[in-house]
C-alpha cells in the first residue's frame, strides 16, 4: 500500500518537527511527510532528528504559512510529484500574552495572519485535490484556549476560536467528499512557542497601562503555574497526531491531555469529541430527505 502523503507546517521546533520525525519513522513506512517551515536556516534539528529519513519519507520544504505565493507553490509541489495530499497537519502558530488595549494592532494582525489565514490558506490549497481524489483529512491545532477563554490570552484565544468554528462548519460539508476535519486541543505543551513570543513582544510596548491589571496579570501568572506540572512534551502530542490519522473514523475534537482542567472540558463541550454536532449539522442542512 502506498504511504499516505503528509503535509506539516511549522516544522522547525515543536509539535510540527517532533510530528515530522515519529512519522517519518514509521517502521511500517506508511506515511511520506513533507515538513515544510518558514526559514530553513532553522532546519538543523529536524535534518538532525529525521537524517536517516531524509529524502525518503522525510522531505523539508520551504514554505511561509503568510505568502499566498508560497503556499500555493508548494502545495503545487508536493503535487506535481506525488499525485495527492492525503493529510494536511496546520500546525504553524503564536501564541500573545498582553493587555487587550495596549496591544498595537500590527501584533493582532499578524498573530491571526499565522494562526488562522495561514491555515486558511493551506485549507483552501489542498482542498480540490482531495475533493478530486475523494479522500483527505485536515487536522488543525487548536488550542484547549480554542473553546476555553483565558484573561490576558484574548487575541491567541480568538484566533483559536476562529480555527474551531471554520473546522466544525467544514466538517460535515467535506464529510461528502470523505474528507475528515479534526482539531487538536493540547493544553500547556513544553515546545520554543513561549521564547519566540517574548522575542517579538520586546519590539512593541504592551505592558500593563494600570495598576490593577499589572496585578490581575500577576495573578494569572500565579494560577498558572499551578498547572506546569501538567505540560505535555511534543513527542507525545505527534504520537497523538499519529493516532489521530491512523484512526478509521476520526473525532472532530481531541482534548490531548485528560489531566488539564477537565472541569472547563466538561463545563463548555457537552460532547467533547465534538462528533454530534457534525452529524446534527450535516443532517439538518446537507443530508437530502
Amino acid at each position: 500500500m502506498a504511504p499516505q502523503v503528509v503535509l506539516i507546517s511549522g516544522c522547525s521546533s515543536g509539535i510540527g518537527l517532533a510530528t515530522a520525525v515519529l512519522l517519518a519513522k514509521d517502521t511500517e513506512k506508511r506515511f511520506k511527510v513533507y515538513a515544510t517551515m518558514r526559514n530553513l536556516a532553522k532546519k538543523g534539528q529536524l535534518e538532525e532528528e529525521g537524517q536517516d529519513q531524509l529524502g525518503d519519507t522525510l522531505i523539508i520544504k520551504q514554505m511561509d504559512v503568510c505568502s499566498d505565493e508560497s503556499v500555493t507553490k508548494a502545495v503545487q509541489e508536493v503535487m506535481e510529484i506525488e499525485g495527492k495530499i492525503d493529510v494536511l497537519f496546520n500546525n504553524a502558530g503564536m501564541a500573545l500574552t498582553s493587555v487587550l488595549e495596549c496591544t498595537p494592532m500590527k501584533m493582532a494582525k499578524d498573530l491571526y495572519e499565522v494562526n488562522f489565514f495561514g491555515a486558511l490558506r493551506l485549507i483552501q490549497a489542498v482542498l480540490p485535490g482531495m475533493k478530486s481524489k475523494q479522500a483527505g483529512h485536515i487536522i488543525n491545532n487548536s488550542s484547549h484556549y480554542g473553546f476555553v477563554g483565558l484573561p490576558f490570552n484574548e487575541l491567541y484565544c480568538s484566533s483559536k476560536f476562529a480555527i474551531e468554528g471554520l473546522t466544525e462548519a467544514l466538517a460535515p460539508l467535506l464529510l461528502h467528499f470523505n474528507i475528515r476535519c479534526s482539531l487538536l486541543e493540547p493544553g500547556l505543551v513544553g515546545t520554543a512557542v513561549m521564547d519566540s513570543m517574548g522575542t517579538w513582544v520586546k519590539n512593541y510596548d504592551v505592558k500593563p497601562a494600570d495598576q490593577r491589571s499589572m496585578e490581575l496579570q500577576k495573578a494569572l501568572g500565579g494560577n498558572m503555574e499551578q498547572l506546569f506540572d501538567k505540560f505535555q512534551s511534543p513527542n507525545e502530542l505527534a504520537g497523538i497526531v499519529k493516532n489521530i490519522i491512523l484512526s478509521e473514523k476520526p473525532n472532530l475534537r481531541y482534548q490531548s491531555n485528560a489531566s488539564f482542567n477537565p472541569d472547563e472540558v466538561r463545563a463548555k463541550l457537552p460532547d467533547p469529541t465534538g462528533n454530534d454536532v457534525v452529524e446534527l449539522l450535516k443532517k439538518k442542512y446537507l443530508d437530502k430527505e
